[in-house]
């Protein structure tokens, strides 16, 4: 009996995702853990759990345009689905059709409850809570020493200029272990000399990893602490016990670095105006004031007095032009051309123009002038005078 070939990997991979699908339809109640909500795709992935055991799960846009209330970590569900194994990556999820709330979870009932004791306290009281040093020059920060939290808070202050000493109180973080370290933690911070400032913080995490911050030991900790407390716990949407305890809650570990070095950063910005506001009225700022207007005065009188000037130039070169047109010589040059524009007026009215135009004088034997064809008698002796000089003619 010859053994049959093996399956590949991919072939598997089909097998199970047939038997996967031919579940068809169910039903699962379980804890909401991790949840992430992508605004882009409009899908959401959680993952659902119980006491023993956790699965993946996808509600994807077109589905959860149905919910009624929104999806959020500890709380309890019911989902309507079908399994789906994905080869690529050996994964195996739900893919929900419906998503019902079955009620609260019992990470977050815990919560509730003792959010609601220690309140009753007054340990979340506003009166209790302290301001801020307005300029705090000793800072501890209690986090972990791994990962970037401790760098990025760091970094902050170094940008904003803050000029002061940060100390880093190691913990521990997340885990069974976490909430004794903490509180031991703001302890060793309240230890520090002249310590202004304690941070307690960590970055984001589901609620199963933020979950030592909602312990009494952190708590009654941080409401404890002889130095003012932030608390900078997971992202924006994040809430903690820890946050209603603290005199003030940072959205995030970088935000604390920013209201710490926020009160310097006013100052520095207070103390520059007040320099250029005591520059302005320096003895050396209102003489360069004072030697400016004389500079403006000066430039003024300049031009004024350059216009007038101008003006009596253009006057006098005016005048000037008149004395000149009422002179004898210029009188006289105004009269000798006048008599010249009349000898050539008269000398092209006399004959002699006449005659330089081809014409001619006659005269008869007496000298008498013959200015009528009729006058001249046949044979008669006649004078012509032309231009250049006379000559001698007979009438015909």
């Amino acid at each position: 009996m010859s053994e049959s070939a093996p399956l590949s990997v991919t072939e598997l991979a089909a097998v199970l995702k047939g038997h996967v699908a031919a579940m068809g339809f169910f039903e699962v109640a379980g804890e909401v853990s991790g949840h992430k909500h992508y605004a882009a795709s409009g899908h959401h992935y959680f993952t659902l759990k119980d006491e023993a055991s956790t699965v993946s799960c996808v509600l994807y846009a077109y589905q959860a345009r149905w919910l009624k209330t929104a999806l959020a970590d500890g709380m309890r569900v019911v989902i309507r689905g079908k399994a789906d194994f994905y080869g690529k990556t050996g994964k195996l999820s739900v893919i929900a059709d419906t998503v019902r709330p079955e009620g609260e979870g019992d990470l977050f009932r815990r919560f509730k409850e003792l959010q609601a004791r220690l309140e009753a306290e007054g340990l979340f009281a506003a009166g209790r809570k302290r301001p801020l040093p307005e300029r705090p020059r000793v800072v501890a920060f209690v986090t972990s020493a791994q990962g970037a939290v401790w760098h990025d808070f760091t970094e902050v202050l170094r940008t904003r200029g803050w000029a002061g000493h940060a100390w880093l109180v190691p913990v521990k973080v997340q885990g069974d272990a976490c909430p004794g370290s903490v509180a031991e933690g703001i302890g060793r911070a309240n230890g520090i000399p002249d310590v202004d400032i304690v941070v307690v913080g960590r970055g984001g995490g589901s609620m199963e990893d933020l979950w030592g911050f909602n312990d009494e030991k952190v708590v009654r900790a941080v409401v404890a602490s002889a130095a003012p407390v932030i608390s900078a716990v997971g992202h924006q949407t994040d809430f903690t016990l820890c946050d209603f305890a603290a005199d003030v809650r940072a959205e995030t570990p970088t935000a604390a670095a920013e209201l710490i070095a926020s009160g310097q950063a006013r100052l520095r910005e207070r103390v520059r105006l007040l320099a250029a506001e005591l520059a302005r009225l320096s003895p050396q700022a209102r003489l360069r004031e004072l030697f400016q207007d004389l500079d403006l005065l000066t430039e003024r009188l300049e031009g004024a007095a350059e216009e007038i000037l101008a003006d009596r130039r253009h006057r006098l070169a005016e005048l000037a032009g008149e004395l000149h047109r009422l002179s004898p010589s210029a009188r006289l040059q105004v009269a000798r051309e006048r008599v010249g524009q009349l000898e050539k007026r008269l000398r092209s009215a006399g004959f002699e123009s006449t005659l330089a135009r081809g014409y001619a004088i006659v005269r008869d034997a007496e000298g008498k002038v013959v200015s009528r064809a009729k006058d001249v008698r046949k044979g008669k002796a006649l004078r012509l005078r032309f231009k250049d000089g006379e000559s001698d003619a007979t009438g015909a």
